[in-house]
């Protein structure tokens, strides 16, 4: 957008370093991924560049919920990020540790840091991740900072309360690492990356050229064909032994023995909560893997822990093929601060302190692709707001990433937030394929992407269009080609010269037809919602016994006993999809009486 930025952060070599799993994508994130992308961000080309395996989630199901993931080679994600964030023009990357920010008549103006350098902008956007006051957990030991083995943020949070940002404290953790070739692979199943991978950027509207060449500097960035060094993950489980071990020595995890306040992760929970959350299920399915085509770390997916080191231990070597690990690093939690996001404008903007911007854990959310459509958003609205230009909202309807924004700063969350298809009301709109069509107008409108880019969109809208009418008026047997699709979802014998188009129009045009019926009563859904407010809920109505309605929202409704939908659809927990059953029920409760 051309405006003069500064990046601080306390340690310039983590930048873009995954303190979690090397993974990006997955139901609902891979969406959001590609729509990050579509607004010009950097993290769907530095998976596809970066990725060691991709594979796409839901494949058997249909399209609009079909989620592209991938792991990255962890190292390799992160020095191609540094380096692209060094060669970008109009950024400065600069490393110090924020202690505080500088406020002036109700506006932020600025940050102090560690070196007695002060930093003066017309904005400021904080993403803390997990560091506002860090404390890792491993067992009863205690450690400061926000991932193993960096800093804590410390004063900061005096700084925000100060400004009166009211916060609180989440939890997340994090598996054990553990030696490669100290795993017996024998006996575990082994699950490969898909023979054509789905990649999380629109390389067809992209300029040709070798993605890893800066034409400014000659430099060469680090990364690969995408899709090119594929490897294997390997799924194994918990055994009986393994739920032994945990119930023996939950007195000793963090978590459960009062050490930690703050409220964990309710979809990526412990293997303590899952042993006791869920203690009729006979095992829990783990996935080894690799860390990057350059190590021989480990990671084990589905096994956070805050147990002690020495119970870890034994853990692990309860699980099949993993009698003999060495672990290379513990696992444990972290609790952090964070500031309910109902403080927030829907522009990412403090409600409290005018300029001041907030992006990512700092609003409840957990997650990678979370923390970059908010930091996307957030960065973009501090251009808009120093230039004194209308922010850039992106609607619930429009994007994954307005749902996302639209839950935080509506409903606010108690727990750290995920993004899933189920939390949309509108995802048939949403398959992953569509995200530059629907966002190219804020693209646009906002020079987020290049002239060049922006017009091979268009050109792509067109041919889009131009088929899909087609396909819909030219006759053929039974009907017209659409109506033949309908039928049988079959694109043989479709024109040649359709068939000649691109993967990327192609899919898309399928897409349109074939659901067609689908996608006109969503966009009419949509007209629908905007009175959800004027639909009152029976006061008798007992939430626990409605079908269809997830157990966590039936819950939450139970609890509060909202007035309206409207209401009820600002509750922490309760999905549109929710929503919409209980509109069902009570349209349906109504012609009864009518009757």
């Amino acid at each position: 957008m051309g405006a003069s930025t500064l990046l601080l952060t306390g340690n310039i070599d983590t930048i873009a370093q995954m303190s979690c799993n090397p993974a990006i994508g997955g139901q609902a994130k891979g969406q959001m991924v590609r729509e990050i992308d579509a607004l010009g961000g950097e993290m769907a080309i530095n998976t596809d560049v970066t990725g060691i395996q991709f594979r796409l989630l839901n494949e058997s199901k249909g399209p609009a919920v079909q989620s592209p993931r991938a792991q990255c080679d962890k190292k390799a994600y992160q020095f191609r990020l540094k380096h692209t964030l060094e060669l970008q023009p109009n950024l400065q990357v600069f490393q110090a540790t924020v202690t505080g920010l500088i406020f002036k008549d109700g506006k932020v103006i600025g940050c102090r840091t560690n070196l007695d350098i002060e930093f003066h902008g017309r904005t400021v956007v904080v993403t803390t991740g997990t560091f506002l006051r860090g404390l890792m957990h491993v067992g009863q030991n205690k450690n400061e900072g926000g991932r193993l083995g960096d800093f804590s943020a410390k004063t900061l949070s005096g700084s925000l309360l100060e400004a009166g940002i009211e916060l609180q404290r989440l939890k997340t953790g994090t598996p054990p690492r553990i030696l490669g070739q100290s795993i017996d692979f024998a006996c575990l199943q082994e699950q490969k990356g898909d023979p054509v991978p789905t990649l999380f950027a629109f390389h067809d509207t992209r300029e040709d050229g070798d993605l890893f060449h800066v034409e400014r500097t000659g430099e060469r960035k680090i990364g690969w064909s995408p899709g090119s060094e594929q490897v294997s993950c390997w799924m194994t489980h918990t055994t009986p032994r393994s739920a032994e071990i945990v119930r023996e020595n939950l007195h000793l995890s963090a978590m459960y023995s009062g050490e930690i306040a703050g409220v964990g992760p309710r979809y990526c929970p412990s293997i303590e909560d899952k042993f006791v959350r869920f203690a009729d299920k006979p095992r829990h399915l783990l996935f080894l893997e690799p860390e990057g085509l350059n190590t021989n770390e480990y990671y084990i997916n589905g096994l956070s822990t805050s147990l002690p080191f020495n119970v870890q231990i034994e853990l692990v070597h309860s699980i099949p093929g993993l009698e003999q690990a060495v672990l290379l690093r513990p696992a444990y939690a972290v609790e952090y601060d964070f500031a309910p996001p109902t403080q927030m404008l829907p522009s990412l903007e403090s409600r409290k302190v005018e300029n001041l911007f907030l992006a990512g854990q700092i609003n409840g959310t957990s997650g990678y692709e979370e923390a970059a459509a908010q930091g996307l958003v957030a960065g973009v609205n501090a251009v808009l707001k120093a230039r004194g230009e209308q922010p850039m909202i992106v609607q619930r309807h429009e994007a994954y990433i307005g749902v996302l924004i639209d839950d935080l700063v509506t409903k606010g969350t108690t727990e750290p937030y995920r993004m899933f298809t189920s939390r949309a009301e509108h995802r048939l709109l949403f398959n992953h394929g569509s995200a530059e069509l629907r966002l190219v107008e804020h693209a646009d409108s906002h020079k987020l992407l290049s002239k060049n880019r922006l017009s091979r969109i268009g050109v792509k809208l067109e041919k889009i269009t131009h088929w899909e009418r087609a396909l819909e008026n030219t006759k053929t047997q039974g009907g017209s080609f659409a109506d033949a699709l309908r039928r049988d979802h079959n694109s043989a014998g479709l024109p040649a010269e359709f068939i000649a188009e691109s993967k990327e129009v192609k899919d898309e045009v399928l897409y349109r037809v074939i659901y067609r019926g689908y996608l006109e009563r969503e966009r009419r859904q949509i007209e629908k919602l905007k009175d959800v407010e004027k639909i009152k809920i029976p006061a008798s109505i007992d939430y626990l016994s409605i079908p269809g309605l997830r157990r966590e929202s039936a819950q939450k409704l139970q609890q509060f006993r909202p007035q309206n939908l409207g209401q009820a659809g600002r509750i922490s927990g309760v999905n549109p999809a929710d929503i919409s059953i209980l509109m069902v029920l009570i349209a349906a409760s109504l012609r009864e009486k009518t009757i």
